[in-house]
């Protein structure tokens, strides 16, 4: 257990540092152009969230009813962790950038924050669903119908009715597109040592890296499928090094410090997600002009996509790592004042 926690803490902070990373780009560098790098993290970060929160969501309860379990308890859990500590953080950075109050909450993407809003409605479906889907006593059947319901769920975002207003009051745009990573997380975790063991089959790894690269680098391969490999492909590196080079204490077998260093900050980074994920929007800043056009610059010529990806990755994935940091720094303060804690980031 403590094994697979470091590879998942790993993968989380992985996941949060290109969240920062991206809103870095988008946010205070502005420009649209993309190296193949930025691109190819973008198709992991959010789908690595919801694949990772799927993960975590499932336990091996056979007997669950509903109130010898507490199912009203763990909804409260989840309004207490994400809910309240998103309208808060989400209230504060409106007042913080000046904004209207009914746009934040009338706006789909709730100013960066429609994320943690999504995730919670995403867990009220999943309990519903361990609430009606008891009854189906084969666990690979239910776990069809599982599939088969987030695949309905998906369908419902090709439609029109995804971006209406009360939809995007209630984020079901995000719900509906990630909700399948969501439950595919799930499926991994519900099933997850014939998962690991398709992970170890050569055929099924040359498969993924393929999709990955194929589906990166040309249009052919639907965006969904390319998801789905890239986050496949980097819980199966992340999992293969962190059990291979480190002990369920975090000391490396191969005793190399700088290996060591890295990977317990990114634990730690990863056990801090929604901290960061609160707190970083207000830490976000403009980027020197200097900085921007030397970057954008790296887009003029033929080797544009290779050399902006290590540029990029180099400058802004520091900053990136910096305001994480800075953002858990701020978090161990604000612990000390009662209860501000609790209603910023549910802890």
């Amino acid at each position: 257990m403590k094994e697979r926690l470091l590879y998942i803490d790993v993968l989380r902070g992985i996941a949060i540092l290109t969240v920062v990373y991206s809103h870095i780009l988008l946010f205070c560098v502005g420009y649209s152009e993309t190296s193949f790098m930025t691109d190819l993290l973008r198709k992991y970060f959010l789908n690595a969230f919801f694949f990772l929160s799927g993960f975590m969501a499932y336990k091996k309860s056979p007997s669950l009813t509903l109130y010898q379990t507490g199912y009203f308890h763990e909804l409260w859990k989840k309004v207490k962790q994400l809910l309240i500590p998103t309208l808060v953080s989400g209230g504060l950075y409106c007042v913080y950038c000046a904004g209207n109050p009914y746009a934040f909450l009338a706006d789909g993407a709730k100013g960066g924050y429609w994320f943690t809003i999504a995730l919670f409605i995403m867990f009220v479906i999943y309990l519903i669903e361990n609430l009606t889907l008891k009854w189906i006593k084969n666990e690979y059947a239910q776990s069809i119908v599982l599939f088969i319901i987030a695949g309905i769920v998906y369908c419902w975002h090709k439609t029109a009715m995804s971006e209406t207003g009360w939809a995007n009051f209630l984020c079901l745009g995000g719900v509906s597109y990630y909700f399948l990573m969501f439950t595919i997380g799930v499926l991994c975790k519900k099933h997850i040592e014939v998962f690991h063991k398709f992970l170890e089959v050569p055929l099924a790894k040359t498969c993924i890296f393929l999709t990955v690269m194929v589906g990166s680098l040309v249009d052919y391969v639907p965006l969904l499928i390319t998801n789905v490999a890239v986050v496949l492909l980097v819980y199966f590196l992340v999992k293969n090094i962190c059990t291979s080079e480190f002990d369920s204490n975090l000391r490396e077998i191969d005793a190399n410090p700088y290996k060591q260093w890295v990977y317990k900050g990114l634990q730690i980074i990863g056990q801090n997600t929604i901290q960061i994920y609160f707190l970083h929007y207000f830490l976000l800043f403009k980027m020197p002009h200097g900085v921007v056009n030397f970057t954008h610059s790296m887009y003029e010529g033929s080797i544009a996509n290779h050399c902006s990806s290590i540029v990029e990755l180099s400058i802004y994935g520091t900053i990136s790592v910096c305001i994480a940091l800075v953002c858990i720094a701020i978090r161990n303060f604000l612990a000390y004042i009662p209860y501000v804690s609790t209603i910023m980031f549910g802890k």
